[in-house]
Order: structure tokens, then C-alpha cells, then sequence
């Protein structure tokens, strides 16, 4: 009977440890979201806000008021749901990284890295004699032991605080907020490691009661062995299920939480030992396939929940630790000093390197201030020094309130790298033109409307990313109809397919096979592609929307289809007004350099630009001879003006892909051109090398015309010929020959050509967002013309760009 009333006695406790829980965080999160309200317009991160409301609900005193819960430290309370909530956060960042772009920057990474914690370190070996008595009760253990704990107290960084901070800000695409993230995750992971080979050691044997450090060093072993059979496990699992669910947009419910009870279960193993899990749940992000209905299907499970509702708890946890009973000088004043030693210890490493990354001084100073930042990660270390008497439980709050200091420190400091990274992609001129010629980290923005202009769209993506494995992430932002006719306004990847009529789903539903376009250049290119699925709320809906996207991927180059589609007898038909004004508002809004596809799928000549070229055979191009390499043959029309300089630009990048043969054309007028002749047109191709440029510096467009000359012809990697013309009819007669020659023609948007060549094509000018050139091209009505790509350049930025502030979370 005594035995019925303990374990009666005992889940009482556990469902009101439970209650408790789920009050405190639904309080914390409703006031962090009040708080916000006016912190947001000072561009603060919603993170400070959470803070501050845990520190709040924790004076509350909430427990208190529950019979059964008796709360002596909140990090004990919460040490399971916060681990786990640390977990998974960080395999969604590991799942959400960009690979490529993190690999650009891994040099820098690593400099800032490793110069970052050297100084902590040093400087807490240098300290570590001095505090020694102020921060321990009784000298009972050794000096080595604080100076360990010390050093890597300081030397740590709270990556999943600055990861959250740095992403809600919309600063994971810019080269700041990757070096700030990969230095944070860089330093987290090898000071765990350090905590990992430190426990094992006999210095730190009684960290685990009844086991000696051989003992812990063997146990470690196995949980790193049954962690590495799990990461080789998923690659296989997840392509099985990626196979299975083949044209579907997310995957079935309980393959989604087998795979989230996978990734938890690994997770952990680390954590059952004694160990931080940490980084097992990040290299499971990191490992995991990015491409399929797997990938879009965790996504999407892990998004909302995690920013909405465990983030939060989260951070409101650690202001919960706060106890303001406890708090007088002999705690505020070493929390103080220690803050002010890992803020020293970070700034003087960051700015030692600050010249060999080459960013400047203040932005070193600013990046030192966000990796001090320490959270969560400092209470293995804290808890552990205090039961092993390194320091007192005195020491141990000091150290709970440093931590929460650094991190608000940290919110102002964040705001103003956020404003200047904005103003800095607000202002700069974002000009392929300007761009260095070597440069490979072009960021790529691209809308689709439908499965029918997708594969297009994606053939020009692959041919401009000349390095798939240096290539940043590419955006594709897909506009879907809110509402259909059965389905109601309900997003299409919500609705419950029908698992009778589940293939004759896959087959009908148009807006799923964008999905499977999407799939299948990811697998069979290697890009890392990302899809944005966004509702269609109308033209200036849509416009902003685009605007928004391409602001937060910083992206260098926007793509948008054409509001034509080809008919199956090659006429160009509009099916929808609306995609045309939509055109011409995104190219007037756009930040960056702005292109218009118009495709044409039904070309006869033979065209590659249909399919990935790894998938492209050379019977499709050359007409059933051999197996040579298929070459996709592309034109740039150059009349002059910064959108036809822009275009060429644009035409070189595609030129670095072995699969391009590239010719620009230029258009001068009989006896002007400085290598045309009265009589016939002069031609400068690709085995020509022998040419003599003569350069007028006052002419930006000669400058152009022979940097081209310089850097592609001159070194066989392109062909240019000068087309002499006595007027605009002579100019549409020519562009009209160029019918079954090329795949792709480039041509600039125009409006600043030299009028003696565009006078009187006004008329042709139907559609304003093409222009005359563009748009005798895209409206030809033969089948052997190729697709037409119309270039903008980015129009000069205003003097004070607007600046809104992150949207709310």
C-alpha cells in the first residue's frame, strides 16, 4: 500500500513538473512576442526579447504555487527539453547550410577560428592564478583544474545563440553572417570535444561517480562508433524514401517521424554516455540529402515548431536561471569581469587577423562581441566545476550572469551589422560588369510559375553555375494558386492525396511536377537547389514578394519568365495580362541585375537547353553523330548601353561552361565601327588571336568590346563578330537571320542604345520589359529560333535606401 501511495506520489510530481513547464513556456513566449513589439524597430533580435521575458517569468516565481515542484535550479528542470531543443536546432542549421558558400569561405573560417580562441585561451591562463581564491570557497582542489575550466569557459561560443540570431536577420546568405556562424559552430564543436577529452581525464575522474577515466574514455568510444554507424545509415535511408515518395512533394506522416525519432535517437547517444550531442545532431544536418520530398518534408516539420515555440523556451530558460534574491556585488562585479575578459579575449583575436581575412577593423570588433556570446553552452562546465569544487555556487551565478550579459550585449551590436550589411546590398551597384572575372560565388534568384517554364529556367541555372561544387545555393521561388477549385485555399503540398489515385496525383497535379523538375537537376547536376514555395496574391503581391526574397539571398542576378508561352506552332501566346505587369513592377523594383526567359521548348533545330547537360545526349544536338560532348551554341546581341554591356557580361559567365560556345555580336554602323569595313562584316572567331583592339577610353562600350576581346577571344574561349548595318531595318533583318544558329540569344533590355540603331523599332516594342531588341526575338514565330534571355542592369540606388526592419518571428 506504501508502495501504491510513492509511485501515486511520484507521477504527481511528474505531471506537475509537466504543467509547470508548459505554463512557463507558454508565458514566455507570449510575453517575449509583446516585448518584441517594440524592440523590433530598433532591429534587435528576437532572442533578446526572450531572454528578458524568461527573466521576468522566472522572478514570477511560478513554481511556487504547485504543491509537488520544488525548483533549485531551472537548468535542472529544463536540462532534458533544452538539450533536446539544442539538438535539433542545430541539425535544422546543418540541414539549412550552404555548403558551397561555407566551403568558399573555409579559409577565413579557419583563421578566424583558431586566432578567436588562442586569445581566450591565453588570456584565461594568464588570469586563471588571480581568481583562483576569489572564486573558490576552500582551496581544495588544484589551480590546473580552474585554469581549464576557465579557458574553455572563455574560448567557447554559443552557436546555436548566434546561429538563431544571425538567420533571423536575414544575414546566413551575406560573407559577414557565414563567418560569423561557421567561426561560432567552428569553436562550440572543438570546445566540446576539449570538455569530451578533459572528462576522460584522471585530473577529472570523479565528473562520473563509479567510473574510472579508462572506463569513461571506452564508453566514449562506443558512442562515437554507434554515432558514426548512424550518419552512414542515413544517406542510404533517406534515398530509399526519396525513391519511394519519386514526384511527390513531402512524404508520408510516419516516415516523417520515424526519421525525426532517428535523428533524436542519434542525438542522444552522445548524451547518454555524458557526453554533448551537439555535434551529432549537426553532422546529421550536414550529411543529410538536400534534394527530394525528404528533405522539404523535414523542413517544414522542424521550421515553425522550432522558431516558434521551442527557440523561444529556449532562450527564456536561460533568463529563468536568474535569481535576484541571490544577486548582490560579490556576484554582479565577477560576472562583469569575466564578461569583460571573453569580450578582451575574442575582440584582440579577431582584429590580430582582421587584415589576412581582409574585412575591417570595426567589423573584426563587432564579430569578437557576437562570439562571446555563451548561453547554454557554459553549464556542463559550470556544474561541473561546482560539484567538483573548483569554484563556489557564488562563482557559479556570476558565471550565469556573465553569460546572459554577453548575450545582450550582443543584440544592439547585431543590429547595426544587420543595418550595414542592408545599406551595403542597398547601395552597392551589383553590375555583372563590375563583378571580378573570376569570381565564382554568384548568388542566383529564379521564379518559376509552373512545371512548363521550369526545366528552362533550371537548363540556364546549370549552364551558369560553371562549378557546382563552388556554386552558392540556388533559389528557385515557386508562386502556386492559393485557390483552386476543390481544394480551397489550403497550400497544394497540405493536401491529402488519395492514396487509390496516387500516381494519377503525381500526373495531373502541375504544380507537384515543378517539385520533380526541381528533384531531378538537383540530383543529376549536384547543385544545391532551394525551393520557395510562395502563394499567388497578385501582381504587386508577387512583386514585393520577389523583392523580399531577392533581398534576403542577396542575390546578384534575378531571373523571371516571360509572360509569353511558345504554342506548339512556335507562336508566342499570353495567357495572363497580369504576368506582364508583374514583369515590368519586378524589374523596376529589382536590387540587383534583372533577366527575362522567354523559353521555347518547341525549337526544331535541336536544343540542350531542355535538360541538364550530364543527361543531354549528343543525338539531341548533333543529330545522331557519336557520343562527342553536346555544345550549346549562344549569342549575345551588343548594340550598346549599360543592359547590353550588362548582357555580355552575363553571356562571358556562361561561357566559363565547357558545354557553351559563345559569339557575341556587335552592331555598328557602315565606316563607324573601329574594325568594320564598307563593305563586308568583320569576324573575329574563337582561333583567331592575332587581334589588334584599338580602345577609345571616353567609350565605355569599346572598353567593353575590348576587354571581351582581351579575356575570351584572344585566349580561344569565345567568338566575336561586327555586324555593319546602315540603319534599324538592317538591324531587325539581321536578327531575324539568327534563327536556327543558336540555342540562346542575350540580348540587353535597351532604352539607352545608341539611337541611330534603335530609331523607329519603337513599334516593335509591344512588351515594355523586353524592349525593341528583345522583343523582335521572343515574338518570331519560327520554331528554329532559340530561347531569348533579356538582361537590366541594376538602375542606380537611391540616395537613402529603405531600410525595414527584419520580419517578425
Amino acid at each position: 500500500m506504501a508502495l501504491e501511495c510513492s509511485d501515486f506520489s511520484v507521477k504527481n510530481v511528474a505531471l506537475d513538473t509537466l504543467f509547470l513547464i508548459v505554463i512557463e513556456a507558454v508565458v514566455v513566449i507570449a510575453l517575449g512576442k509583446f516585448i518584441h513589439i517594440a524592440l523590433r524597430r530598433h532591429n534587435l533580435p528576437s532572442s533578446i526579447s526572450q531572454i528578458i521575458a524568461g527573466i521576468i517569468v522566472g522572478s514570477l516565481g511560478l513554481h511556487e504555487v504547485i504543491v509537488h515542484v520544488d525548483v533549485a535550479n531551472e537548468e535542472d528542470t529544463y536540462a532534458r527539453y533544452v538539450s533536446e531543443v539544442r539538438n535539433f536546432y542545430m541539425f535544422y542549421v546543418g540541414l539549412d547550410a550552404d555548403l558551397a558558400a561555407l566551403w568558399n569561405d573555409v579559409r577565413r573560417c579557419t583563421i578566424f577560428t583558431y586566432a578567436s580562441m588562442a586569445s581566450c585561451l591565453l588570456l584565461a591562463a594568464f588570469v586563471s592564478g588571480g581568481m583562483y581564491g576569489s572564486m573558490m570557497h576552500t582551496p581544495v582542489r588544484s589551480p590546473e583544474l580552474l585554469a581549464a575550466v576557465l579557458m574553455l569557459t572563455l574560448a567557447n561560443t554559443a552557436s546555436v545563440d548566434v546561429s538563431r540570431m544571425v538567420s533571423e536577420m536575414g544575414l546566413m546568405a551575406t560573407a559577414s553572417g557565414r563567418l560569423v556562424v561557421a567561426t561560432a559552430v567552428a569553436t562550440n564543436v572543438i570546445c566540446i570535444v576539449g570538455e569530451g577529452v578533459f572528462a576522460c581525464m584522471k585530473l577529472a575522474s570523479s565528473m562520473t561517480p563509479g567510473m574510472s577515466a579508462s572506463a569513461r574514455m571506452r564508453v566514449g568510444v562506443v558512442a562515437l562508433v554507434k554515432t558514426g554507424a548512424g550518419l552512414a545509415l542515413l544517406r542510404p535511408v533517406v534515398a530509399f524514401i526519396n525513391r519511394r515518395n519519386a514526384g511527390r512533394h513531402r512524404v508520408g506522416n510516419w516516415e516523417l517521424v520515424l526519421l525525426l525519432v532517428f535523428v533524436s535517437f542519434v542525438g542522444r547517444v552522445p548524451e547518454v554516455t555524458g557526453f554533448d550531442g551537439m555535434p551529432a545532431g549537426l553532422l546529421l544536418g550536414l550529411v543529410f540529402p538536400r534534394e527530394g520530398p525528404v528533405a522539404r518534408s523535414v523542413v517544414g516539420a522542424l521550421a515553425y515548431p522550432l522558431h516558434a515555440l521551442a527557440l523561444p523556451f529556449y532562450f527564456g530558460a536561460m533568463g529563468m536561471r536568474l535569481n535576484f534574491n541571490s544577486i548582490s556585488g560579490a556576484i554582479v562585479v565577477p560576472a562583469v569581469l569575466l564578461t569583460l575578459l571573453g569580450l578582451i579575449g575574442k575582440c584582440v583575436g579577431t582584429m590580430a587577423v582582421a587584415r589576412f581575412v581582409k574585412i575591417p577593423l570595426a567589423d573584426a570588433v563587432r564579430f569578437g562581441v557576437l562570439l562571446n556570446i555563451k548561453g547554454h553552452v557554459n553549464m556542463i562546465d559550470m556544474t561541473f566545476a561546482s560539484s567538483e569544487g573548483i569554484w563556489a555556487e557564488q562563482a557559479l551565478m556570476a558565471m550565469v550572469v556573465g553569460s546572459m550579459i554577453s548575450t545582450l550585449i550582443a543584440g544592439p551590436v547585431m543590429a547595426v551589422v544587420f543595418r550595414k550589411e542592408r545599406e551595403a546590398y542597398a547601395c552597392s551597384h551589383q553590375a555583372l560588369e563590375h563583378a571580378a572575372p573570376d569570381e565564382e560565388d554568384l548568388r542566383m534568384l529564379a521564379c518559376v510559375r509552373n512545371a512548363r517554364c521550369t526545366p528552362g529556367m533550371l537548363s540556364l541555372l546549370e549552364l551558369l553555375a560553371s562549378k557546382p561544387r563552388a556554386q552558392p545555393a540556388i533559389h528557385v521561388l515557386h508562386f502556386f494558386d492559393v485557390a483552386r477549385k476543390y481544394d480551397g485555399p489550403r497550400q497544394y503540398h497540405r493536401r491529402v492525396q488519395d492514396t487509390e489515385h496516387k500516381l494519377m496525383d503525381r500526373r495531373n497535379d502541375a504544380t507537384t511536377q515543378v517539385n520533380w523538375a526541381v528533384d531531378v537537376f538537383a540530383s543529376a547536376t549536384g547543385l544545391a537547389i532551394r525551393q520557395i514555395d510562395a502563394g499567388d496574391r497578385g501582381t504587386t503581391a508577387n512583386a514585393k514578394a520577389v523583392r523580399r526574397w531577392t533581398e534576403d539571398v542577396r542575390a546578384g542576378v534575378l531571373f523571371i519568365p516571360y509572360h509569353r508561352d511558345q504554342h506548339y506552332d512556335g507562336k508566342m501566346v499570353c495567357r495572363r495580362e497580369d504576368r506582364a505587369r508583374f514583369n515590368r513592377e519586378v524589374l523596376e523594383r529589382a536590387p540587383c541585375t534583372a533577366a527575362v526567359l522567354a523559353d521555347r521548348p518547341f525549337r526544331s533545330g535541336g536544343t540542350t537547353f531542355q535538360l541538364p547537360t550530364k543527361m543531354s545526349t549528343s543525338k539531341e544536338a548533333a543529330g545522331n553523330q557519336g557520343n562527342e560532348k553536346v555544345t550549346t551554341r549562344v549569342a549575345a546581341v551588343f548594340l550598346g548601353g549599360p543592359d547590353d554591356r550588362e548582357a555580355v557580361a552575363l553571356a562571358c559567365r556562361l561561357a566559363k561552361n565547357e558545354s557553351v560556345s559563345l559569339t557575341v555580336i556587335r552592331f555598328v554602323l557602315r565606316g563607324k565601327g573601329s574594325d568594320a569595313h564598307d563593305d563586308d562584316d568583320r569576324v573575329a572567331t574563337a582561333h583567331t588571336t592575332d587581334i589588334e583592339v584599338v580602345v577609345s577610353a571616353a567609350d565605355p562600350d569599346d572598353e567593353c568590346m575590348a576587354a571581351f576581346r582581351r579575356g575570351y577571344v584572344a585566349k580561344e574561349r569565345a567568338a566575336y563578330a561586327e555586324k555593319a548595318v546602315t540603319g534599324p531595318m538592317d538591324v531587325v533583318d539581321v536578327l531575324r537571320g539568327m534563327a536556327g544558329a543558336y540555342a540562346l540569344l542575350v540580348a540587353g533590355r535597351g532604352g539607352r542604345q545608341p539611337a541611330e540603331l534603335v530609331v523607329g523599332l519603337e513599334g516593335w516594342a509591344e512588351c515594355v520589359e523586353v524592349g525593341p531588341v528583345g522583343e523582335i526575338l521572343a515574338s518570331d514565330e519560327s520554331l528554329e529560333m532559340g530561347s531569348v534571355l533579356v538582361v537590366q542592369q541594376k538602375k542606380a540606388p537611391p540616395v537613402q535606401p529603405d531600410l525595414l526592419p527584419p520580419p517578425a518571428v
